[in-house]
C-alpha cells in the first residue's frame, strides 16, 4: 500500500502498537481524518487492513474500535515466545563461545540496545520502550543465525510490541533489567544461563500481563 493510504496505515498501526490509541478505543473516520490530515478513503483502507491483521475490530452498525488482546491470545503468544527466545539466547551464547571476537560484534549490538533501554527507563521515557523492546528481541533472533527462528519472530513481533505497550509503565524497569541479565549470560558464553534467563523473562512478562488484567 502506497501514497496516503500507506502513510495512514503505518501511522495508525504505530499508534495502536505503542498504546497511544488504547485497546477498546472507538475509531471514527472523522477523528482519524483529522488526526492524520487525510480524506476518508485512505482511512477506510487502513482500517480494513488492520482489521484483517487483528488490530482493529469492526462491528456492523457500531463502527471500528482498537481490538482487545484476550488472555488466551496472549497466553498462546507467550508460549510461542518462550520456545523461540530460549533457543535464540542459547544460540547467541554458543556463537560467542565459538568466537574469540564475540561473534563479530554480537554482544556489542545487544549491549547498545540494552543501555538505550535502561537510559529510557531511568529518564522516564516509557513511550520509547515498546519499540526498543521489540528491537532487542528481534536483534537477538537475527544474531542467533537461524533464519527460521527470525522468520517466526517477525510474524509475532507486532503483537509482542502491542502487549508490551499495555503495561510498560509497570514492567519497564523489570524487563530491561532482565534483558541486561540475558546479555550478560550471552557475553559469558553460558548457554544454559542464557536460555534459562530468556525463559524466566518470558514467564515474568506473562505474569505481569495477567496481573495487570486482574487475571
Amino acid at each position: 500500500m502506497s501514497g496516503a493510504a500507506g502513510r495512514v496505515l503505518r501511522a495508525l498501526r504505530r499508534d495502536i502498537l505503542s498504546g497511544e490509541l488504547e485497546q477498546g478505543m472507538r475509531l471514527t473516520e472523522t477523528s482519524l481524518c483529522t488526526r492524520y490530515e487525510v480524506s476518508r478513503v485512505p482511512v477506510r483502507e487502513a482500517i480494513r487492513t488492520l482489521a484483517a491483521e487483528g488490530f482493529v475490530a469492526v462491528r456492523p452498525n457500531l463502527g471500528a474500535t482498537v481490538a482487545t488482546i484476550s488472555a488466551d491470545d496472549a497466553d498462546d503468544l507467550y508460549a510461542v515466545r518462550c520456545t523461540i527466545e530460549e533457543i535464540t539466547a542459547r544460540r547467541c551464547a554458543a556463537l560467542v563461545a565459538a568466537s574469540a571476537t564475540g561473534a563479530d560484534g554480537l554482544v556489542s549490538r545487544l549491549d547498545e540496545i540494552v543501555e538505550t533501554g535502561l537510559a529510557a527507563v531511568a529518564a522516564g521515557r516509557a513511550g520509547e520502550l515498546p519499540v526498543l523492546n521489540t528491537r532487542f528481541h528481534l536483534t537477538m533472533a537475527e544474531l542467533s543465525g537461524s533464519a527460521s527462528l527470525l522468520s517466526l519472530f517477525r510474524q509475532v513481533a507486532d503483537r509482542i510490541q502491542w502487549i508490551y505497550a499495555t503495561n510498560v509503565s509497570v514492567q519497564g524497569r523489570r524487563s530491561w533489567t532482565e534483558h541486561r541479565g540475558i546479555v550478560d549470560a550471552i557475553a559469558a558464553a553460558d548457554e544454559a544461563a542464557a536460555a534459562r534467563r530468556a525463559r524466566e523473562h518470558i514467564a515474568n512478562s506473562r505474569q505481569g500481563f495477567l496481573s495487570a488484567r486482574g487475571a
